[in-house]
């Protein structure tokens, strides 16, 4: 079982469960799961990957406002992925994109093309999940067209985040 299924009841349902915060306050807010999807390798032609510093960061900017949140992050699930056998790695990262399909909002970090993060930002978009997207490649047709919002940079994003916009749009939809 997945760690988002415990989210889900039965027939699949997101509950509201009442979660204690970090300083024993009762916290009515619903859970909900974000993926974290973004440049891994990107066009590198060899084993070596992009700095992955940004994901730490989006897991900062979305607990510090959502600590309800499940953040699931891909590179967290497969450290060593680089180094798969073909095996592996085929089941890696099919198994990210039924994350990225499963979850409630994507959260894409595109500052370059990355098909990868593609792949994942059209599986969220076809199974009708949000998709934030972080890049300033706006005019780019897989972000433009995939995103439910496209954000210049990782400032922008944390605005949104902490102006309470993120939540306001997951209750909209849960709603």
């Amino acid at each position: 079982m997945r760690a988002i299924d415990a989210m889900s009841d039965e027939q699949g349902a997101t509950d509201s469960v009442r979660r204690e915060d970090s300083n024993g306050r009762m916290d009515g807010r619903p859970p909900f799961s974000v993926f974290l999807s973004g440049v891994m390798q990107g066009s590198n032609a060899d084993t070596s990957l992009h700095a992955q510093d940004y994901r730490q960061q989006l897991r900062d900017i979305i607990s510090a406002e959502h600590p309800e949140a499940e953040v699931v992050c891909p590179a967290e699930l497969n450290p060593d992925s680089v180094a798969y056998d073909n095996e592996a790695a085929r089941r890696a990262f099919m198994g990210e994109l039924d994350l990225a399909a499963e979850t409630d909002v994507l959260v894409a970090y595109a500052p370059v093309a990355t098909m990868g993060t593609a792949v994942e930002m059209y599986r969220a978009h076809a199974a009708g999940r949000l998709v934030f997207t972080v890049s300033p490649m706006a005019t780019n047709w897989a972000i433009r067209f995939l995103s439910t919002r496209v954000f210049a940079d990782l400032a922008e994003f944390e605005e949104f985040v902490r102006e309470g916009k993120l939540g306001r749009t997951v209750a909209s939809r849960a709603g």
